[in-house]
């Protein structure tokens, strides 16, 4: 404690068993009723120690100090997040905010977990500060149901001196342009070209940035606050799907990707490409962190525009502050706290390039900065529909692993995801023709 009046209770809280899921929420009676200070439950999936994660903690510290709060901050792994926080929620026990993913969004919402933020926001006097592609991805039927922490378009990360070693000034325009320099590449370096994660929760991204840039959605906006998947609606459109597909298949057998990339994960594409291992991947802002270990390794890391097939297009992350249908004095207050983390001033001493506000100062100085902070790679960027994802991120991976890993047809790929996005929209009750 920092006090007896006010507590920051920091530090990272791995949980080891299921058991462990229960009571570590904010429960009903804690949210101002005793006669101490306000208590805020927060987890956040920040990396212990990252330049991120001591922003945040510094800034949550302060507030709490000023604002006679207890601030119960927990950090937690990606992997584990999630399935504590419907864990919590089921058992009435939701803490007060979180840090979540977009592709969350739709089967919170429809749990009736999410908090109406809507009044709040309207009265937020920056709200018209915020990129509108985020925010319209956090609102169902008008109602803003989660606030934007920073977003994440994926970029094209590439070792600058890798490629020059293979006798190329740029990095690839296109597909067609990474197939071509992939052999080269090879050669010339001993790396593989490109790397990707077969599995887990970064490859239905990778995919869905793929899609995008073939011109294709995961589900058609029908109206009303229905969807479709529309691939086996006409040739063309099958026919795109499984040039997606295809084009998985071509890294492969192509070598342009490593055999084992088919059943990796985003750990292992993140620590391959900073040890220099991968010439290119499509990746986050994040990975400026890797360079503090690996500053050789990292020196000659630039960011460009991912490289496309039809259209110039890349999946948007973003990466949620979801605030949880509590108290309403608590959810009053939590929504204080976030409104003071995404103030500009906050915002830009953090990580500015990554920020979903609209009037950050980004440093060109700075090539992380330049880079992922480039209003031509947002502009492009396109977030998840607001849909529950939960039923359809597996089927994502298991498509991919059907071409990758069992050699089936990109065509039979294609077909088995369409069916299955469909199944979960009509499971949703999201569903029509």
């Amino acid at each position: 404690m920092k006090s007896k009046k006010r507590m920051v209770a920091l530090g990272a809280v791995l949980l080891a068993s299921t058991s462990m899921l229960f009571g570590c929420g904010n429960s009903k009676g804690d949210s101002g009723e005793s006669d101490g200070p306000m208590k805020i439950v927060f987890w956040s999936g920040a990396t212990k120690g990252n330049a991120d994660q001591v922003h945040e903690q510094e800034l949550i510290e302060k507030y709490a100090e000023d604002n006679d709060l207890e601030i119960d901050y927990q950090l937690f792994n990606w992997d584990q997040l999630k399935d504590k926080i419907v864990t919590s929620v089921s058992a009435d026990d939701a803490p007060s905010i979180t840090w979540g993913l977009g592709e969350w969004y739709g089967e919170f919402s429809k749990m009736g977990a999410l908090a109406d933020l809507t009044s709040y926001w309207d009265n937020y006097e920056d709200k018209d500060l915020f990129y509108d592609n985020v925010m319209d991805a956090l609102s169902t039927d008008g109602k803003i149901q989660a606030l934007p922490n920073y977003i994440a378009p994926r970029a094209l990360v590439y070792h600058k001196d890798l490629l020059a070693k293979a006798g190329y000034d740029t990095p690839p325009e296109t597909w067609d342009d990474l197939l071509d320099m992939a052999k080269a590449v090879k050669d010339k370096t001993g790396q593989a070209a490109f790397g990707i994660a077969g599995t887990g929760a970064r490859a239905p991204q990778e995919l869905a940035s793929f899609l995008f840039q073939n011109g294709l959605s995961i589900a058609d906006d029908q109206g009303s606050g229905k969807y479709k998947n529309t691939w086996q609606d006409n040739d063309e459109n099958l026919a795109k799907a499984t040039e997606v597909f295809q084009f998985y298949k071509d890294l492969l057998d192509q070598g342009v990707i490593e055999k084992n990339a088919a059943v990796g994960g985003w750990e292992e594409l993140d620590t391959n490409f900073a040890l220099g291992k991968y010439a290119m991947m499509n990746n986050g802002s994040w990975m400026q962190n890797y360079e503090e270990n690996n500053p050789d390794e990292m020196a000659d890391a630039e960011v460009g525009l991912p490289p496309y097939n039809t259209t110039p297009a890349t999946f948007l992350e973003i990466n949620t502050y979801y605030i949880y249908n509590n108290d309403e004095k608590e959810v009053e207050e939590t929504f204080k706290l976030a409104q003071y983390l995404l103030s500009k001033e906050n915002q830009q001493s953090g990580r500015p390039e990554g920020s979903p506000r609209t009037d950050m100062e980004i440093d060109d100085a700075n090539k992380w900065a330049k880079g992922f902070g480039d209003s031509a790679l947002i502009e492009q960027a396109q977030p998840l529909p607001p849909i529950s994802m939960a039923e359809i991120t597996q089927p994502m991976q298991d498509a991919i692993a059907m071409v990758l890993q069992n050699g089936e047809k990109p065509e039979d790929a294609a077909i088995f995801l369409s069916d299955k996005i469909n199944e979960a929209l009509k499971n949703q009750d999201a569903y029509q023709e």
